[in-house]
């Protein structure tokens, strides 16, 4: 079996007219996670008694990429648009070309510097967080590990 056959390998398709860019990953991405930030407060009063409340809740994905060091520049055009609030789109098994989702990068933001991690088993793989948000808001419906 190639790396090519393996299943949740990445790929994701950016940018705008005849600059299109379609890339995916050599390498399976790590099973992802859900991340659930909100803007809100709350306070507890001198009695006791609880108050809150919640302006915006979102339901991110913490997407962590496995990648060779050439696979990096792709990477980075892909940071480079999604840090312009620019939605693209991502495939989470580029086997399965039907299955995308249209997503904003929430992390890392423009402004913030990111950087690749050596894996600590595979010295010649990076990986890299990414948080994504679908362009529709509302919960993520993925399972890594499906049922036989």
């Amino acid at each position: 079996m190639s790396t090519r056959d393996y299943p949740w390998r990445a790929r994701f398709v950016f940018g705008t007219g005849g600059d299109i860019v379609d890339w995916q990953t050599t390498l399976p991405v790590v099973g992802w996670t859900p991340v659930t930030p909100t803007v809100g407060g709350s306070r507890t009063a001198a009695s006791g008694t609880p108050a809150a409340y919640v302006v915006r809740r979102d339901y991110n994905l913490r997407l962590t990429l496995r990648l060779y060091e050439t696979e990096l520049p792709n990477l980075a055009a892909l940071i480079r648009w999604g840090q312009l609030a620019e939605y693209f789109l991502w495939y989470p098994d580029a086997n399965e070309s039907g299955t995308s989702h249209a997503v904003y990068l929430e992390n890392p933001v423009a402004g913030e510097s990111w950087e690749p991690a050596r894996d600590g088993t595979y010295p010649k793989v990076f990986t890299v967080d990414l948080v994504l948000r679908l362009v529709v808001g509302g919960p993520w419906y993925l399972d890594f590990y499906p049922d036989p």
